[in-house]
């Protein structure tokens, strides 16, 4: 999480407009964007999650939920998932609530090459971890099974690569509870970011064994949601997993979520994935055995081509907690930057950390001049690799938005939104053109 502070001075800005760090609910930085991504709404998730408002809490039912909800939080990057989740996680974890478990796979796990194996052994030991710090001790008996399971594996990748892993998972009298299960996770998701050869005998001795791995770790989960109510601490074990569209490859973000269906449809647990822009599209799939939602951007134009004046007073908000207001010349570049975001606070972000690099150097606030010079030279930039056919479909929707009508959908326009060269809104029903692009040279000579 980011620890960036207010920028008081023009050199100070890249620091507090790091576009790539999630913020907590705690930190300076958060504003809370709920109410203005048109159709969606937060109490959504909650909701489909189960959980009722109570207070300020969302609570669980006292009984154990025999479904289990796997939710896929699908939408642009940059539009906030992360710190959305970061929100859901404080809102929903309380007593009678969920117990959440984060999984950052772009942190803890290889994102050059990645399976949903890898994503599983992630999640039992981050969940293991917290247990372990929140005191529930859970039944001896699974703890020993899951640690007897993966030592068996451990044999079996040993033979496969002579030569040891080096698992100790001998379990002493005075050893504490948790200590050889998170041992033995740890070494399994070290050996899946080690050589070609070890990583790949460890996946396929994990999936050719999957069946008894899934019972066992739906039976861990139920075991610990059964200590976790009696011990007064959650209702529900919950997995956030983050970070999926970070991997470098979209043939890995697809294979993980579509072919591996199957697989995670079998793991009996809460779940929040976030879905990468280009699985979208695979909505009516996914939503055989899971809920997709869309988590747009912040419409600040509105289908009249007017203004949402209440948008650009939060995205104000959102600026001035990094930047100080006296920084800029005028209220008018505030307005500017804000109008060129097209609603995306990654974008913003962008526009703000590139203004210190190309102001001059006897500049004291931030100036009309530099944020044009920053503007161009990003739309230029955003310009310089799309295609006849895509300019193409960029006049189709301009027309489409001129006419109040929606583009058809093909695999030019979803191209166009994984690049960021077209903006969504709403649940996916309202579609722009980024408006940085249109200050290009190469957009007003092929579109204008």
């Amino acid at each position: 999480m980011s620890n960036s502070k207010k920028a008081y001075k023009l050199e100070d800005i890249p620091q507090a407009t790091r576009y790539n760090e999630p913020l907590n609910p705690f930190h300076e930085f958060f504003t809370d964007f709920s109410g203005f991504r048109g159709e969606f709404e937060e109490s959504i998730i909650y909701k489909s999650l189960g959980t009722k408002k109570v207070g300020d809490s969302y609570e669980l039912p006292n009984e154990p939920l025999t479904h289990k909800k796997i939710i896929f939080l699908g939408g642009m990057r940059g539009s906030g998932k992360t710190s959305e989740l970061a929100k859901y996680a404080y809102k929903l974890e309380n007593n009678n609530g969920f117990f959440c478990v984060t999984c950052n796979i772009d942190v803890d796990l290889d994102i050059n090459d990645l399976e949903y194996m890898d994503i599983l052994i992630l999640q039992l030991e981050n969940l293991t971890k917290k247990l372990d710090i929140k005191g529930v001790e859970v039944d001896n008996g699974i703890i020993n099974a899951m640690n007897n399971w993966f030592q068996e594996r451990e044999n079996e990748i040993k033979n496969t690569l002579k030569a040891e892993m080096g698992v100790e998972t001998e379990i002493k009298a005075e050893t504490p509870i948790w200590f050889p299960l998170l041992k033995i996770l740890g070494k399994f998701k070290t050996g899946i970011s080690g050589s070609h050869e070890r990583v790949a005998a460890i996946r396929t001795v994990l999936k050719n064994n999957f069946n008894r791995f899934e019972s066992l770790f739906n039976e861990f989960i139920e075991e610990a949601n059964l200590k976790l109510r009696q011990q007064n601490i959650g209702r529900e074990i919950l997995f956030i997993i983050d970070g999926l569209e970070k991997t470098l490859s979209a043939e890995t973000r697809r294979r993980i979520i579509v072919d591996e269906q199957n697989r995670i449809e079998k793991i009996k647990a809460f779940t929040i994935f976030t879905l990468p822009i280009e699985l979208l599209n695979r909505r009516q799939y996914l939503n055989r055995f899971a809920q997709v939602e869309v988590f747009p951007y912040i419409k600040i134009i509105d289908i009249n081509n007017e203004d949402v004046k209440p948008a650009y007073q939060k995205f104000k908000e959102f600026l001035l907690k990094r930047i100080a207001e006296q920084l800029f010349e005028n209220n008018d570049i505030i307005t500017k930057i804000i109008k060129f975001s097209g609603g995306s606070p990654r974008q913003l972000l962008m526009i703000c950390s590139n203004i210190y690099p190309n102001a001059k150097d006897d500049d004291q606030k931030i100036t009309a001049e530099v944020v044009d010079k920053v503007l161009k030279k990003m739309s230029n930039d955003k310009a310089s690799l799309i295609t006849k056919q895509m300019f193409e479909k960029i006049k189709e929707i301009n027309h489409c938005v001129l006419k109040g009508e929606k583009p058809l959908y093909d695999e030019v326009l979803q191209k166009l939104l994984e690049e960021d060269y077209v903006f969504e809104y709403n649940s996916g029903t309202y579609k722009r053109v980024n408006p940085i692009l249109e200050l290009s040279d190469h957009f007003m000579k092929h579109v204008s």
